[in-house]
């Protein structure tokens, strides 16, 4: 994954308003979650199901967040245009940097494109451990958009809500 976002190395929990090597705003958070294997087929299998789920973009979709469905799955250098909100009002475009698919673990790391209320990225890690699946969403971003900085605490709070989101539908794709 990203340097930026070393998962293996990352802390846990929603980091400091500044990083080291970065200017201030900027925000690093990290949320894990079990989300396998309490369905049949066991870790091998929820980790089949989450892994074409998250690659596939049903993560976002089942945040609620609007993917179109012509989007391909993640692999470096797609795009993916993102809406949510009444009406799709906020829209987020990102490219995807990279990919790890291989047996045990899979996931992607996208960056903010114009436009997108945030600059930074973001990344998806599944992971198999042992008898259990696990889906880290770490990113490290600040707000760029005007009204976001202007409502700065409801922004991260929304930020926040969006990896609950993600996580929760982690669990849904595994089962």
């Amino acid at each position: 994954m990203s340097p930026a976002l070393d998962l293996a190395t990352a802390s846990a929990g929603d980091g400091p308003d500044v990083s080291a090597g970065w200017s201030p705003g900027w925000q690093d958070t990290r949320r894990s979650a079990v989300v396998g294997p309490a369905s049949p087929g066991g870790a091998a299998g929820a980790f089949a199901r989450a892994r074409a789920g998250l690659l596939g973009w049903e993560v976002q979709r089942l945040a609620g967040v609007r993917v179109p469905l012509s989007t391909p799955d993640a692999a470096p250098g797609v795009e993916v245009r993102q809406s949510a909100g009444p009406g799709g009002l906020l829209v987020a475009r990102c490219r995807v940097t990279e990919v790890v698919d291989e047996p045990g673990r899979a996931g992607f790391t996208y960056e903010a494109l114009t436009p997108h209320p945030e600059e930074g990225e973001e990344s998806f890690l599944l992971q198999r451990l042992g008898d259990r699946v696990v889906l880290t969403v770490a990113s490290r971003s600040r707000l760029a958009w005007a009204p976001a900085r202007l409502a700065s605490p409801l922004a991260r709070g929304a930020q926040r809500l969006a990896v609950a989101r993600y996580l929760r539908a982690g669990r849904l794709l595994a089962r």
